[in-house]
């Protein structure tokens, strides 16, 4: 019997031990897990401010392209503008010039 009590006795000091080897585990894995989603969520802040940071930046581009494109826009309508008034005064000149012409008669 006092055989017994001792296998008993070692059997309950073995799953104490492993008992204690798996909470010590289990903290360890809770410490891992609490440093992996610090990591995660700086990670995900640092991932949302670059985000933010290049949205503004191509904000910013598109912005100053458009500028751009409207100062190219209105330069090349004031350019048709001077160049169909140019035209307009080129063709009445012409026509006060035919207007001048003496009118040739045809030949019958």
């Amino acid at each position: 019997m006092e055989n017994q009590l001792e296998q008993l006795e070692d059997c309950i000091k073995r799953l104490v031990i492993h008992f204690n080897s798996l909470l010590a585990e289990k903290q360890q894995l809770t410490q891992q897990l609490s440093s992996v989603k610090e990591e995660m969520q700086q990670q995900n802040e640092k991932f949302q401010t670059e985000r933010e940071r290049i949205r503004n930046q191509h904000e910013q581009e598109k912005l100053h392209l458009q500028e751009s494109m409207q100062t190219t826009i209105d330069g090349l309508i004031a350019e048709k503008n001077r160049y169909t008034s140019v035209i307009k005064a080129s063709s009445d000149e012409l026509q006060q010039l035919l207007k001048r012409l003496p009118k040739v008669q045809e030949e019958s």
